[in-house]
């Protein structure tokens, strides 16, 4: 799994197919994955993990919150023939077997059609669940299909939101398990099961409740033992359990008693945190495509989002944008990172930072004792929602999701003349940036965003290129500590690999991974000793800036300029 740019247009009927498949390719597992579901409201969640070049475990989530009764697009949720999403494939006269575009049609309302020919319905078969076709015969060219969509296929909405959690169990309910027969002398009964949930189990016998101060349960073994044997009867019981999400796991419809609106952090958090257990989960960091209540008329199922940045399974630095061709003004640029921040010292207990951009009005909000979904997000008056101010997983003193700021090199705005703009210093020729800095105002510096310069916007164009060459001499990559092996550099050396020193003296009892800017030792350096690198740099970077009003890179309260853009990492040169 390396480190890719990307630049993918996706319909958006197909976004959290496509997005997790392309999350996949770089090291990102989907591990679980259910739709919480109030009478139409739905609110569909995928989670994800990775084991990064640190060797870390992140996680997180993604929340698709929509509402059948009030769908975005008034097709009736029909797919015509004329549409992007009617092309299944191009047949080729050998494959037999193909994945329908839209996932979950109806079957039974389709019309198959291969070089606009009619087929019969009785030269095919569509799996139960509306998601394959699957020919007698292998066809061969263009294979086209319009239908419905069924009730649990996906609804595009302007507005999704990411999560971060230390864990997830999911709970179970059993009723009416028979464990046995009442004989006079058998007192202790196996329910199967194991790890049940303490004060979930109630006891039957012949249908009548039993007291439960007559038995104990043994909720680690699913042991029921009675102080008096049952003389009689067959005894039942009722108890639930939480287990691990099982690796790729789809949980299907989990129902839940609750509503919201969907369009906001606490809506569509009150669906999904509903139907499962997170562990420290934050506040649902809302992603808004546009200034709009939601789509307007001009957009449909199969209208592109692009989606490009650089990724990889320690972090993702995206931009992602709707087509722009009705209303310039309200589609945004939109920001995500998400991942490790490269630091030269102590990590923090969870190196994750959450960054996202949203409209006005629609971010979550801290208050003493918040629930979402039954969920405390309550972690203090400086609580972050990834929108306003970075959010931080888990600071190197412990707190979750604190607010933390941005930090670089700048100028003061009164210095921005307008015949001036941003560019290159007349004494070396060379544009002068420096990283973007994570921040808290009582712990400093937290460390850098991997691969992301702070950019001055003006003088640049959305999508600008800037090219990076240096000499990089006795870069402080990291401080021994008798455990950490690995370390990273803040750039891709050009070199098979860096010098690198520790307490001074040039080591090479390490490996580097030129993708990951890796060094790993064989052995954990020393407590205290300071680990340095020297190498070369020739990079490439893309300028963009972010349009939503709700990002740190936007408000005067988390940047020390207001807008400021990324250089995301692109290639080496």
């Amino acid at each position: 799994m390396t480190t890719r740019w990307i630049d993918e247009k996706i319909m958006l009927q197909q976004f959290p197919t496509r997005f997790a498949t392309i999350l996949k390719g770089v090291g990102w597992s989907e591990f679980a994955k259910y739709r919480a579901k109030s009478g139409k409201q739905f609110a569909e969640v995928r989670l994800f993990q990775s084991v990064g070049s640190d060797k870390a475990r992140r996680q997180f989530g993604i929340i698709n919150a929509y509402d059948l009764e009030n769908p975005t697009f008034l097709d009736n949720r029909y797919v015509s023939d004329m549409s992007n999403l009617a092309v299944i494939s191009v047949g080729d006269g050998k494959q037999t077997r193909f994945d329908l575009p839209s996932e979950y049609i109806l079957p039974g309302t389709e019309t198959v059609t291969v070089n606009d020919a009619p087929v019969a319905n009785t030269e095919y078969t569509i799996d139960s669940k509306g998601k394959t076709i699957t020919f007698k015969e292998a066809p061969t060219g263009l294979i086209k299909s319009s239908y419905y969509l069924s009730s649990k296929a996906f609804e595009p909405t302007n507005t999704f939101g990411i999560f971060l959690f230390d864990s997830v169990t999911f709970d179970s309910t059993s009723k009416n398990v028979s464990i046995g027969i009442g004989d006079g002398s058998t007192k202790t009964f196996e329910t199967g099961q194991t790890n049940i949930n303490p004060g979930s189990v109630t006891v039957y016998i012949d249908r009548q409740e039993v007291d439960d101060l007559s038995y104990v349960v043994n909720y680690t073994t699913g042991i029921i033992t009675f102080h008096e044997a049952p003389k009689s009867g067959a005894i039942t019981v009722d108890y639930s359990r939480s287990s691990e999400p099982i690796e790729g796991n789809d949980y299907g419809d989990l129902t839940v008693t609750t509503s919201g609106v969907l369009n906001t952090a606490e809506g569509m958090g009150e669906l999904a945190f509903s139907a499962a257990n997170f562990a420290k989960v934050s506040i649902p960091t809302v992603m808004n495509l546009t200034n709009e209540a939601n789509f307007n008329a001009s957009f449909s199922r199969d209208s592109l989002l692009h989606l490009w940045g650089s990724i990889n399974k320690d972090r993702l630095a995206l931009f992602m944008r709707v087509d722009a061709s009705s209303n310039t003004d309200d589609v945004y640029y939109v920001p995500l990172y998400l991942g490790r921040v490269n630091n030269s010292g102590k990590k923090p207990r969870q190196n994750t930072v959450l960054i996202g951009g949203a409209k006005t009005g629609s971010t979550g909000k801290w208050a003493k004792g918040k629930m979402i979904g039954g969920t405390n997000v309550d972690y203090g008056v400086n609580t972050s929602n990834g929108n306003e101010f970075v959010s931080l997983h888990q600071t190197i003193g412990g707190s979750y999701y604190q607010k933390h700021y941005l930090s670089f090199i700048t100028h003061d705005h009164s210095i921005d003349k307008v015949e001036s703009g941003d560019g290159p210093s007349v004494y070396s020729d060379k544009y002068h940036h420096s990283f973007m800095y994570v921040k808290h105002p009582f712990d400093k510096e937290v460390g850098v965003l991997d691969g992301i310069y702070a950019v001055h916007p003006k003088g640049l164009e959305q999508d600008a290129e800037l090219e990076v060459e240096k000499a990089v001499v006795h870069e402080v990559i990291g401080v021994g500590d008798g455990q950490t092996k690995v370390f990273h550099l803040y750039h891709r050396c050009q070199e098979a690999s860096p010098q690198v020193y520790v307490d001074c003296m040039e080591k090479t009892d390490f490996a580097y991974d030129t993708d990951y800017k890796a060094v790993e030792f064989s052995t954990a350096p020393a407590p205290g000793v300071e680990i340095t690198a020297s190498y070369t740099v020739h990079e490439l970077y893309q300028f963009n800036l972010a349009m939503t009003p709700q990002t740190p890179m936007r408000l005067e309260e988390a940047t020390p300029y207001n807008p400021i853009g990324w250089g995301i990492y692109k290639e080496n040169l």
